[in-house]
């Protein structure tokens, strides 16, 4: 997906090319093991919980905003369950926020979900990120989580993707 008129372009990318952004800048300094996929998944209707069995049933997709050669953001999605979608590892480079590359980036995980045929899209973004979360419709769910977190807080958000 081209962005008007600026020449930068969302493409679909590998766990590899937005490894080292996850881990020098969205994570730096992280304790447990960067991985393209998380065992955490959304145990309606507020529960998060872990399932190492998700690394076998799904498949994770990659997308990267860049300009030119450099990147300017990065996120991921993949399934938690079979009508369950996850975003996860949203980064945007400090000098390219604020310019809606955060909300194109989600947009992508939205699509993919309702491609995958989910019903839900979820996440757990930090404080600073709940805001381009609900610019795209996600809604808070409970309470702040510090403690069980190794970057928090960081809140659950859900979004609805089909509609009856």
């Amino acid at each position: 997906m081209e962005i008007p008129s600026q020449n930068f372009e969302c493409t679909e990318s590998t766990f590899e090319e937005i490894y080292d952004t996850w881990y020098d800048q969205l994570w730096p300094g992280r304790k447990s093991k960067i991985s393209s996929m998380s065992s955490l998944y959304w145990a309606q209707p507020r529960t998060i919980t872990k399932d190492m069995s998700i690394y076998e049933k799904y498949a994770p997709t990659f997308w990267v905003i860049k300009h030119g050669d450099e990147i300017v953001g990065v996120n991921s999605g993949f399934k938690t369950e079979e009508k369950v979608y996850r975003s996860r590892g949203l980064y945007v480079y400090p000098d390219h926020r604020n310019q809606g590359f955060s909300a194109i980036l989600l947009r992508q995980a939205i699509l993919q979900g309702k491609k995958e045929g989910c019903h839900w899209i979820w996440s757990l973004p930090r404080k600073t990120a709940l805001p381009a979360y609900q610019r795209v419709g996600f809604k808070k769910r409970g309470k702040w989580l510090d403690k069980e977190v190794e970057f928090g807080p960081n809140c659950l958000v859900t979004r609805q993707l089909i509609y009856k």
